[in-house]
């Protein structure tokens, strides 16, 4: 049984929650949410959905022993008004929540796979992982999945070629110190310095391409919701099928002695082999810049829980 958990149905939770009934990737749904209401209201509206589509999901809400047997739980808690503030804006709120959410887990005795969505996605991802008491390789956050997609169609429009046909990835941190490893990116396995279908990339460029799909976003929204679903929907299908994908999230590296955003392999166990590709030296030096801007931020929710105990 494909037994999945989403916590918090924000703009993610509820696209995320939508995404997996209309795609039938689930078969038992639980849904938690601050808002009595609103958890009602999305589980009245899923399963409208499920009957025109001729599927049945078991929705479930509001009941934390639910998760205690799922197979997957997302955290999507947030306040998606704050991402357009500082970097750190959602860390209090974040904090607070992370810890309740890892003590509900605790007490469930969940032992699944933990993806997160909640910023700052680095840091809260190791955050839980510490308050859960649940084996790294069990836990991983979203990473810069979406700023890898966004880099990828940068490439492709400078080529002139479909994204399907670009490779690569942007290590670091999701919203934050962001390395497009220029070294890993090929188009149909032809590194960036060749002539690719008569075109040459220009990199300062595609990078302010790739940063500008993510502003229009942003700018207009305020939140990021389908993409970031999206990109959760594909892990979940990556872990449940055991597929071994390739993918930059965050995870635990013991390189750097904390989470960043890192390519590696994703299937049923959660973490697989890291992908440990060569990078140019000015990436590698942006990588452990990256790492410790993480550990930063995490110690800024260490110390908040500190404050919040006094």
């Amino acid at each position: 049984m494909r037994s999945i958990g989403i916590i918090g149905l924000g703009h993610v939770g509820r696209q995320l929650a939508t995404q997996l009934v209309t795609g039938r990737q689930v078969d038992r749904l639980t849904l938690i949410d601050q808002d009595d209401d609103l958890a009602l209201a999305i589980q009245t509206d899923l399963t409208d959905l499920a009957g025109i589509q001729n599927t049945y999901p078991e929705i479930i809400i509001q009941d934390w022993a639910a998760l205690a047997n799922s197979e997957i739980v997302v955290t999507a808690f947030g306040k998606s008004k704050l991402q357009t503030q500082t970097t750190d804006a959602e860390l209090t709120f974040n904090q607070q929540a992370a810890c309740q959410v890892a003590d509900q887990l605790k007490s469930q005795q969940f032992a699944g796979i933990l993806i997160n969505v909640a910023d700052p996605n680095e840091a809260v991802t190791a955050y839980l992982q510490e308050k859960a008491a649940l084996p790294p390789k069990h836990v991983l956050g979203v990473g810069t999945s979406l700023e890898t997609i966004h880099m990828r169609r940068a490439v492709a429009h400078a080529v002139q070629l479909s994204p399907a046909n670009v490779s690569g990835f942007v290590y670091g941190q999701h919203n934050g110190q962001q390395v497009f490893a220029w070294s890993t990116v090929k188009v149909n396995g032809q590194s960036l310095d060749q002539s690719l279908n008569g075109h040459h990339v220009d990199l300062n460029q595609a990078k302010v391409r790739a940063d500008m799909n993510n502003w229009y976003t942003l700018h207009g929204m305020h939140y990021n919701a389908a993409g970031i679903a999206g990109v959760v929907v594909q892990i979940i299908q990556a872990i449940l099928e055991n597929q071994n994908l390739a993918l930059p999230l965050a995870i635990y590296q013991p390189q750097y002695n904390t989470y960043v955003s890192f390519p590696t392999l994703i299937n049923r166990q959660g973490q697989g082999n890291l992908l440990l590709l060569k990078l140019y030296p000015v990436e590698e030096n942006a990588v452990k810049v990256a790492a410790t801007a993480v550990q930063s931020q995490l110690a800024s929710l260490r110390k908040l829980e500190g404050e919040h105990d006094d």
